[in-house]
């Protein structure tokens, strides 16, 4: 769109009347001072072009609830913006943003706020003026911390702040009371505060590749928590109040350096989803056979060299995965896990697997590639429900004769074994 076409449509913006703008993805490489006569504007639409910059005019557009410039190239937000003090929300994601002005406190009526994709390096102190946000929205900057007057954000309820570099969260964090989700992946925390224990409204807490070392006990008092992320960090233990966390429906623990965990974990009689792959696990942690609702399960990547019955009490799971261990058998209770659609047993050393495999008859997906079987039981012709099964890599030199049907479907991979046929 040319200038000329843009005046043409401001102009007839303000003869209209009209209350929204949509100039997106226009390819504007400037906004001409002209675009504040349109007093009446509620809803303006910038997003998608190559704006560099916003014209000081556009804090006459008091009437404005919503503006949207994401996805342009601003390098900064003119002070003019704390004239619009009818914000309701405003998006600045993907731009070129290192700071946000002190101007921003007048935004008191602001309910969301996304500055996601920028290069923000820290907060004004003047964000804590902003006490009728519930959504603030900050991934993917370059925050080194928080500032304490963050605790005075009562109302929010969704805080996002994945993909930053902070180190530590100020004790005021423990005043967003109001908080349901806090998203905190891919930051530098070597800690939480123990000031955590009163966001006791959070379903959802999100703490994926940091650097903690331990979870405080305080994490025990979040008993509205539905979801739990800590992949990825140092982790070597949980404190035994995780167990009161009983509301908990997803754990994801991978990729830390977890060697057990407390019995308490058998407190958590809510869980569906139960991740700990990667860590250092030796044996099933005591407790789990409680965990009754669990329909799926990873324990890939661990030093589990046997599977202990209790497992097989967990009779609604859908997704068992055993892969990457050192298991050398299996019990015959295995044959209770009836629901099963798919069971990851490649890369172990099994040497043989139990008649009662065959009784796991609504699997879909069955991997034991790579391990040291030289045998497979006539029983797993009756699985009928088969779409692959990968047995390549094992020391098979004979299928019993029950599996032909399957192997006729061209769904069971061999390669790497030893067959006379």
């Amino acid at each position: 769109m040319n200038q000329a076409q843009l005046f043409a449509i401001i102009e007839k913006a303000r003869n209209d009347g009209s209350d929204t703008l949509d100039l997106s993805r226009e390819e504007l490489e400037s906004l001409p001072p002209e675009i504040g006569g349109l007093k009446g504007l509620v809803e303006l639409d910038l997003s998608g072009n190559q704006l560099t910059e916003l014209p000081p005019e556009i804090g006459k557009l008091t009437s404005l609830t919503r503006l949207n410039v994401r996805n342009n190239q601003l390098t900064a937000i003119p002070p003019e913006v704390g004239n619009l003090v009818n914000l309701k929300a405003l998006f600045l994601q993907v731009n070129q943003l290192t700071e946000l002005p002190p101007e921003f406190a007048c935004l008191t009526q602001l309910g969301r706020l996304n500055v996601s994709n920028n290069h923000l390096k820290r907060l004004p102190p003047e964000i804590g003026e902003l006490t009728s946000l519930t959504w603030l929205y900050l991934p993917d900057n370059e925050l080194t911390e928080l500032p304490p007057e963050i605790g005075r954000l009562a109302d929010l309820t969704d805080f996002y702040l994945q993909g930053n570099r902070l180190s530590s969260l100020p004790p005021e964090i423990g005043k967003l009371t109001g908080l349901t989700e806090l998203h905190l992946d891919k930051n530098d925390l070597t800690e939480l505060p123990p000031e955590i224990a009163s966001l006791g409204s959070l379903t959802a807490l999100y703490l994926r590749e940091n650097k903690l070392t331990v979870a405080p006990s305080e994490i025990g008092s979040l008993t509205a928590l539905n979801w739990l992320y800590l992949g990825g960090n140092r982790l070597a233990e949980l404190p035994p109040e995780i167990g009161g966390l009983t509301g908990l429906t997803g754990l994801y623990l991978e990729n830390n350096q977890l060697n057990g965990l407390p019995t308490q974990i058998g407190n958590l009689t809510n869980l569906i989803w139960l991740y700990m792959e990667g860590n250092q696990l030796t044996g099933v942690p005591a407790g789990l056979q409680h965990l009754t609702q669990l329909i799926q399960l990873n324990l890939r990547s661990n030093l589990l060299t046997d599977l202990p019955i209790e497992i097989c009490e967990l009779t609604d799971l859908v997704f068992l995965d055993l892969a990457f261990n050192k298991l050398t058998s299996l019990p015959q209770e295995i044959g209770k896990l009836t629901a099963l659609n798919e069971l990851h047993l490649n890369d172990n050393q099994l040497t043989t697997l139990p008649l009662e495999i065959g009784d796991l008859v609504d699997l879909i997906d069955l991997f034991i590639s790579n391990n040291r079987l030289i045998r497979v039981p006539e029983t797993m012709g009756k699985m009928i429900s088969l779409e692959r099964l990968y047995l390549s890599g094992n020391l098979l030199t004979e299928l019993p004769s029950e599996m032909d049907e399957l192997v006729s479907q061209e769904i069971v991979l061999l390669s790497g074994n030893p067959l006379s046929n």
